[in-house]
Parts: C-alpha cells; sequence; structure tokens
C-alpha cells in the first residue's frame, strides 16, 4: 500500500464544517493527527491474475455521492461494508481529507505510475470509487488530470486503464475525455429524467442493476465473479450493463 503522511494543520476544510458530518458524529469518528492514502489491491471480484493488478481508490459511501438515488442509499452495497466492519470507514474518510489536499494530483499520479513502473504484470486497471463518488467539480477535475499525467508517463510498456462507475454525470457533461478514462454512468430505475438525459448526449455506457434477471433484459446480464477475466466494464466490448443487486 502506497501512503503518504501529511500534517493535518493546513487542512482547510474541517470535518464538523463538513454539511454530513451527523454521518462522522454517528460513525464516532474522529481525525487522527496525522492522515494517509488508502490504496487496495483487491477486492470480491477485482482479483488479480496473471496479467491484470488492480489499484482502487474509495471515499465515504453516500457522505460523497452528491447525486445518489433513493433506491441506491437503500441498496448500498459500500455503506453495507461500512457498517459491518470497523476499517473501511475510517479509511475512506481519510481519504477524502487527502483528496482535499494542494497535492492530490501530484501524490495519485505519482502513486498509480510507479505502481505500474514496477508491477511485472502488463496491465493496472484502476477503479475510482468503489465505495463514494465524483463529489464536486474540482475533485472530478482532478481526476481527470491525473488521468491525463499517467497517459503522458513513461510506464515501461505497461497499460493502465481508469475505470468509473458514476453518478455525477454533471461533471462530465460535455468534457472530452481522455482515452484510458473509462466512464459508465450508474442509473438506477429512479434516476431522474435530467440525469438521463446528460447520459444520451454524451452516449455513455450503463451500468445498472436489478433485483432479478429476466429474459426480456435487453442488456448485458453481468454474471461474471471475476472481473480480471471478463473485463467487459472497461475494454467497452459492452455498452450497456446490468447485473443484479447485491
Amino acid at each position: 500500500m502506497s501512503k503518504k503522511i501529511v500534517s493535518l494543520d493546513s487542512v482547510a476544510v474541517k470535518a464538523e464544517q463538513h454539511k454530513n458530518a451527523s454521518i462522522m458524529r454517528a460513525h464516532g469518528f474522529v481525525y487522527p493527527d496525522v492522515v494517509s492514502y488508502h490504496v487496495s489491491d483487491e477486492n470480491k471480484k477485482l482479483v488479480p491474475n496473471f496479467e491484470t493488478a488492480f489499484y482502487i481508490w474509495n471515499l465515504p459511501a453516500i457522505l460523497t455521492c452528491p447525486f445518489a438515488t433513493d433506491m441506491c442509499k437503500a441498496e448500498c452495497y459500500a455503506i453495507k461494508a461500512e457498517t459491518a466492519y470497523p476499517e473501511p470507514f475510517p479509511a475512506r474518510m481519510e481519504n477524502l481529507r487527502m483528496s482535499q489536499m494542494p497535492g492530490f494530483v501530484d501524490d495519485m499520479s505519482n502513486m498509480i505510475i510507479n505502481r505500474a513502473k514496477r508491477m511485472r504484470k502488463p496491465r493496472l486497471i484502476v477503479r475510482i470509487h468503489e465505495s463514494g463518488d465524483f463529489y464536486c467539480q474540482r475533485y472530478a477535475n482532478d481526476w481527470l488530470e491525473i488521468v491525463r499525467r499517467v497517459e503522458a508517463a513513461d510506464l515501461k510498456g505497461k497499460t493502465v486503464i481508469f475505470i468509473a462507475y458514476t453518478k455525477s454525470f454533471k461533471f462530465f457533461d460535455g468534457v472530452k475525455l481522455p482515452e484510458s478514462f473509462r466512464l459508465r454512468a450508474s442509473v438506477w430505475a429512479d434516476t431522474k429524467p435530467e440525469q438521463l438525459a446528460i447520459i444520451e448526449r454524451n452516449g455513455w455506457p450503463i451500468y445498472t442493476a436489478v433485483e432479478k434477471f429476466t429474459d426480456s433484459d435487453e442488456f448485458e446480464q453481468c454474471r461474471c465473479e471475476d472481473c480480471a477475466t471478463c473485463g467487459k466494464c472497461w475494454d467497452m466490448t459492452v455498452k450497456d450493463i446490468r447485473c443484479e443487486i447485491h
């Protein structure tokens, strides 16, 4: 795990000033004297193989999801993890604080570039937000700059692909996305029409979830348990994908 330890003295945004500070208090969360970057290498479905490695960046669920729908909040698997286990929420809160620091773009770009250079596998998939989302325009722009810097770097023949399932369509509307940035619009049955219009206008592929698959399902049905082998979400061989709620 790559880490950078910094002092909190220079951080302008205080936890108690956050619009969702009540969520932090409900978790009993208090910022430590120093915070770190927390990046993981795998989860239940993102399991490395001989060709593919993963780099997973998370933020607090719902707290950083300004466009989450009621259905999304009710079925959010990421919030379930924060409730069931003690480790995820503090780590994600530290990542949130780090993402507000002036050095975030430099740090994250270098972390990803160095990881790609060091690994023996030819491909690195950076999952932006297994938990959380792009919470403001500045943060979304920061990630686009990170992607561009990684694309411009000498990666010693390695390939880096960024995948983001997002409901923050507004922040990318009309933006020419970097080639290695694969955006999938996360949609639920209660996604608002004006949000769907942004997806249609930009021609983005969709990822959605249902209680149970049906034979008449018009989307590709995702039944895989091994994303490294499947790869449909980021190689874009299939435009619209539907999974069962998990």
